[in-house]
């Protein structure tokens, strides 16, 4: 009952199915009904003819001709019995039992009762008639008695063949009732794909032309908090903005008054201090760019803004030019395909610089980087991969959420890859993370919508 569906399709079809039993009994009860005046009408034709008889023979057994119309008549048990005047005994079965208030000459002449008879619920009917004849002269009385088994399997026949009508009726509505019902709530089932495509950024109003009455002041009070909601998140992006900003300048001239500390420094004691502070100032300017650039991405992945076509090979080589000039003692090889995407050349190129530093913080002393790109008929990738110890797959999620550090002996601020997440992300893209060749290291794919090459592709 927790199915909206299903709630309606009960309060749908229980009142059917009350509906449904008291128009069963009510034909039970008029089939019944019937069934009685038919079969007390054809009793009465049959002592009619038995009394006609009885006149007529003065009192023989009945010939066979009438016996072969009561047989055809009914498939019950018939017994009959006749009393002339002063209660004498003419013929039939002297022991039919009479009505409880004795022989009675009704205005009508007739009269119908029930009765058990040799052990079996019967019906009888006493028929009276004046009779003027030479051997005897008043009333006589024709009993006759038919048991109740014919009767009570046309009831039975005839309500069943209603059940079976009833419940197609019912089995064919209930079906409808599902397809309408299911039908109907289709905008409602449109309305939660459209809620569980969005991402978490997403917080663009809900359009509301083809919904329901009944859901839309639902949707309009679901798209206030969402503007509520988004205007929370631009207040504190733009806190986070704004706090990175105002850190990056006296950071940014801290870090050469600690290289100019450094140079003078007259004993190790200083240099000592001097170089921690520099590490600090280093890893706070880190932060801040990284906390700007991540700022950034997500008003980029709100906006949805219309990116020109850019080349990630071409990115590639840049960026990795630029790291072999910082660390060229870490090996990395390169196979660099054409790969087009529609995106930005400096959030791309940010998201690479994540990638190789974190490919080269926890890659392990005999690390050896791999950065591979291509496309194929639907996507192009970019490829970072390093032969480090790898990470427990339990914790793929877990590494691109942000300030979240699996290593702590390494420094970090642990947005590296909640920042290549996002602009991933913001490409409509996917991060994919897996092992790398041969089950060694960690490997981490950026895959992008393809977009259409305009240079042949080349290898590095």
């Amino acid at each position: 009952m927790r199915s909206l569906r299903t709630r309606l399709l009960v309060w749908l079809v229980v009142p059917l199915l009350f509906l449904s039993a008291a128009t069963l009994y009510s034909a039970f009860v008029q089939t019944r009904d019937t069934s009685a005046a038919i079969f007390d009408k054809l009793l009465l034709t049959l002592a009619l003819s038995i009394s006609e008889h009885a006149l007529g023979s003065g009192g023989d057994v009945l010939t066979d001709d009438l016996l072969e119309v009561i047989r055809i008549t009914t498939n019950d048990n018939l017994y009959y019995k006749v009393v002339g005047p002063d209660r004498a005994f003419i013929m039939g079965y002297e022991d039919i039992p009479e009505p409880p208030d004795g022989i009675r000459v009704l205005e009508s002449q007739i009269d119908f009762y029930d009765a058990t008879y040799l052990d079996q619920s019967v019906r009888v009917i006493a028929v009276s008639s004046l009779v003027d004849r030479p051997e005897y002269n008043g009333w006589m009385t024709t009993f006759v008695a038919q048991t109740l088994h014919e009767r009570r399997q046309f009831v039975l026949d005839t309500v069943f063949e209603d059940s079976v009508r009833t419940a197609g009726v019912v089995l064919l509505t209930t079906g409808l009732l599902a397809v309408g019902v299911t039908l109907g709530l289709r905008p409602l089932l449109r309305l939660e794909a459209s809620v569980a495509r969005r991402s978490p950024q997403d917080l663009s109003p809900i359009r509301t032309e083809q919904l329901p009455s009944e859901v839309r002041g639902l949707v309009i009070s679901l798209n206030d908090l969402l503007l509520r909601l988004s205007e929370s998140m631009s207040l504190t992006k733009r806190f986070v903005e704004n706090a990175a900003h105002q850190l990056r300048t006296p950071v940014t001239a801290l870090l050469p008054q600690t290289e100019l500390a450094l140079r003078r420094a007259e004993s190790e004691r200083e240099r000592v201090a001097v170089s921690k502070i520099k590490s600090s100032a280093e890893r706070i300017s880190r932060l801040t760019d990284q906390l700007l650039n991540l700022t950034y991405a997500e008003s980029i992945r709100v906006a949805k803004r219309n990116f020109p076509v850019v080349d990630l090979s071409e990115i590639a080589k840049e960026r990795v030019a630029l790291f072999r000039r910082n660390h060229g003692a870490l090996p990395v090889d390169m196979q660099l395909d054409s790969a087009p995407i529609r995106g930005s050349e400096v959030l791309i190129g940010e998201c690479l610089d994540n990638l190789l530093d974190n490919a080269r913080k926890y890659g392990g002393a005999d690390n050896h980087l791999s950065v591979r790109s291509g496309a194929s008929e639907d996507h192009s990738f970019l490829e970072i991969a390093d032969r480090g110890p790898g990470i427990d797959p339990q914790q793929y999620q877990r590494v691109t959420e942000r300030f979240s550090r699996l290593d702590k002996t390494t420094r970090g601020t642990g947005l590296g890859l909640a920042i290549v997440k996002e602009i991933v992300e913001a490409h409509r893209g996917e991060l994919v993370i897996g092992q790398g060749s041969g089950g060694i290291g960690t490997r981490i794919r950026c895959q992008f919508p393809r977009e259409p090459s305009r240079d042949a592709g080349h290898s590095a």
